[in-house]
């Protein structure tokens, strides 16, 4: 293949992108979608060192390991079948069902001011808001996780031992997600075309700097030189020697 000219610069370029491109799309569509679904929720209490407490401890009893194991199990999610497959139910909650579910505090925690009858009886209260984070490659199977886990978190607010007055209350409830989270397919196409046209230009660029040369002394008259001169000012050759290599081509083909 002869690569002399620019317009061959950008033909390689494209069919290195386009290359690239594939390469990049085919590993793009062999990874599952990940679907990510979410719920906030507020605690309130009487103190912010009391509210915090008590969302560790509600974050300890309800994300503890036996409740996630009985969750992988449980017939109605049957979650990370291939994974329970190759590890032990215990390691699949911490190294895969933990590492996809978060609890996220976020905002602030807020005063404000409870009256409860007259005067006497207001009281200053302190929410603090959360989010219940979970990813799975399946969407339905996301959002009966995260229904699951509003509800323990009722049930351990009702049952849990109550030294001081608080509540807890769902601020936004799950939705179905209706867009896959991970992978961003076109990112990932338009990275492989990018990739792929650098890399196809960056070769071209090494292979012509890395080819061998023979240095030939070539002397010819003045008037010659002012018509290779014209040539290569005309725009089709580089320099005089891209021009005599064309012609020695030429000629090469000719006796073949």
């Amino acid at each position: 293949m002869q690569m002399t000219s620019w317009m061959t610069y950008w033909k390689i370029a494209l069919l290195a992108g386009i290359a690239g491109a594939i390469l990049a799309g085919g590993i793009a569509f062999a990874i599952p979608d990940q679907w990510v679904c979410t719920a906030s929720m507020l605690l309130t209490g009487p103190s912010p060192s009391q509210t915090a407490q008590t969302l560790q401890e509600f974050n300890m009893r309800v994300l503890s390991r036996e409740n996630l194991m009985r969750i992988i199990a449980s017939p109605q999610f049957n979650l990370y079948p291939k994974e329970r497959m190759r590890h032990s139910l215990s390691e699949v909650a911490e190294n895969e069902f933990r590492k996809h579910l978060r609890i996220v505090p976020y905002g602030t925690s807020d005063a404000s001011l409870e009256i409860l009858g007259d005067y006497t009886n207001r009281r200053l209260i302190y929410s603090q808001a959360f989010r219940i984070v979970f990813q799975y490659p399946d969407r339905f199977k996301a959002k009966a996780v995260i229904d699951e886990l509003v509800a323990r978190f009722h049930a351990w607010s009702l049952i849990y031992a109550q030294p001081v007055p608080r509540s807890l209350s769902v601020l936004e409830g799950p939705l179905t997600p209706q867009l896959p989270f991970y992978p961003n397919r076109l990112m990932m196409v338009t990275t492989g075309l990018v990739a792929g046209m650098m890399t196809g230009l960056l070769s071209l660029k090494i292979w012509r700097r890395s080819r061998a040369y023979a240095v030939v002394t070539l002397t010819i008259p003045k008037e010659t030189k002012h018509f290779l001169d014209s040539r290569v000012a005309a725009g089709q050759f580089r320099d005089m020697s891209e021009y005599v290599r064309e012609l020695i081509r030429a000629d090469e083909q000719r006796h073949k």
